[in-house]
């Protein structure tokens, strides 16, 4: 069985050595980028004290994802309640609108 990845968000506290990016990291001061790695990158120590100096928060990393699908599909489902309960009163004909719902509704699934 080929057990699945997902995306997780975690404060710079919890990040670990040898953890992967998900996404590109790109840290600016002043909007000007300063540190940057690729995602799939695997993060060192010293990747980690670069990114805590730099004043990262969170850090986007791929984590395996021990959830049963059944598990998977209620979480899903829960989150897109949410989602539907804080549009409730939007316009989802509108294009944009409804880019913005899917995008979101997306994240969620990861």
């Amino acid at each position: 069985m080929v057990m699945e990845s997902r995306l997780r968000y975690l404060p710079i506290s919890e990040v670990k050595e040898g953890m992967v990016l998900g996404v590109p990291l790109v840290l600016s001061e002043h909007g000007v980028s300063n540190f940057s790695l690729p995602a799939g990158h695997a993060l060192t120590e010293t990747n980690i004290r670069q990114m805590a100096v730099r004043h990262a928060e969170f850090v986007c990393v791929q984590v395996l994802d021990e959830r049963s699908e059944a598990e998977r599909l209620a979480e899903y489902a829960a989150a897109e309640a949410r989602l539907k309960h804080v549009f409730r009163g939007s316009n989802l004909e509108d294009p944009a609108i409804s880019r913005l719902y899917e995008a979101v509704l997306a994240f969620r699934r990861t």
